[in-house]
């Protein structure tokens, strides 16, 4: 693999309004989805995460998406965001102090790079934490109905199809 050719420029979020848009009300988490921010292990990157029951819609404005089977009956797609550190201090001043401070004279950036290697590296560690959230989630809601605890095998036995955004 040419490592050139491994990084591809992607639209991520880095302004601070599609920043509130995805942490709005709307974005919270239901009985059919979660959202989280989430920064993997070996990889410096930020990102924002949606998990949802599958449905038909595919958003158009994810960098990466793939698909998790947690058993016979539930199927999940997972889509990826990248965050921009810059927009991560911006949002982060402007919700807890109420200032709109940018750092120096940074330039806007449109772009962010996303390479195959954090690709990997991020559906790698999005497995196991997914897969302990929504199987908790299964034993909880499992619970409450009073029935028998449901019973989990390995993160490693589980379906993962992906489909990488280009």
């Amino acid at each position: 693999m040419n490592p050139t050719n491994d990084v591809i420029f992607v639209k991520g979020c880095t302004n601070i309004n599609q920043l509130s848009q995805l942490t709005g009300p709307s974005s919270n988490y239901s009985s059919d989805r979660m959202t989280f921010f989430y920064n993997p292990p070996n990889d410096s990157q930020i990102y924002h995460i949606t998990c949802e029951f599958l449905n038909e819609n595919v958003d158009p404005s994810s960098d990466h998406t793939f698909y998790y089977k947690l058993d016979d009956k539930s199927f999940y797609q997972i889509t990826c965001r990248l965050i921009s550190h810059s927009l991560i201090v911006q949002f982060l001043n402007k919700k807890i102090y109420g200032i709109e401070l940018r750092q120096g004279e940074e330039q806007h950036q449109d772009y962010l790079t996303f390479s195959n290697g954090q690709k990997d590296n991020l559906e790698y560690n999005l497995k196991e934490f997914i897969f302990n959230r929504l199987a908790q989630k299964q034993i909880n809601e499992n619970s409450n109905d009073n029935n028998v605890l449901a019973t989990c095998s390995d993160v490693n036995d589980k379906t993962f199809i992906v489909h990488p955004k280009l």
